[in-house]
């Protein structure tokens, strides 16, 4: 498989040395066997120590991977490697928790499903809807509350890399 058996990231300063930057998110981008399209991971965030560490089972997991029946064949496996932006970060922030505080108190949900055209019959079909979507936002919510991509400057924006083998990968990121 190429897919890394290890992949560390560290959060490094400008002079190279390990910082200890909590909450920093990361993603992945995938791209294989040369096409355009590509997999997209869940965001990741690094530990006290300014360090993320995944194993090849997380990376999998937490992707579109998951869905793909052949990992084994694919011939060329290109990674695109990044911190959240500032701006995606701080709005995904507020939109989750703006969803959550919408969907937690009922009768405004459901006067406002009302006033949007909505009936009496459909109302606990949307309502049902809605709520199976608050749980992803929950995840979202708990995911980015403490995150710091909008407190800090990203230096290194993303790094691209060629995966040949599953050997461990290591990638540093200079973030003050």
């Amino acid at each position: 498989m190429k897919i890394p058996t290890k992949i560390e990231i560290q959060t490094i300063d400008q002079s190279g040395n390990s910082n200890t930057m909590e909450n920093i998110l990361f993603g992945f981008k995938i791209f294989v066997d040369n096409d355009d399209s590509y997999y997209t991971t869940s965001f990741f965030k690094t530990d006290k120590n300014g360090k993320l560490i995944l194993n090849q089972s997380d990376l999998i997991n937490n992707s579109e991977l998951k869905w793909e029946k052949d990992i084994n064949e694919f011939k060329i496996i290109k990674a695109n490697i990044y911190p959240l932006e500032k701006e995606l970060t701080s709005s995904i922030r507020k939109a989750s928790k703006n969803y959550i505080d919408i969907t937690t108190n009922k009768e405004v949900l459901e006067s406002q499903l009302l006033r949007e055209g909505f009936t009496k019959d459909n109302i606990e079909t949307a309502k049902n809807a809605i709520e199976k979507m608050a749980v992803q936002q929950k995840i979202n919510n708990e995911l980015f509350k403490d995150s710091k991509n909008d407190l800090v400057q990203i230096v290194t924006t993303s790094i691209d890399d060629e995966w040949i083998d599953d050997s461990v990968k290591i990638y540093k990121f200079v973030i003050i």
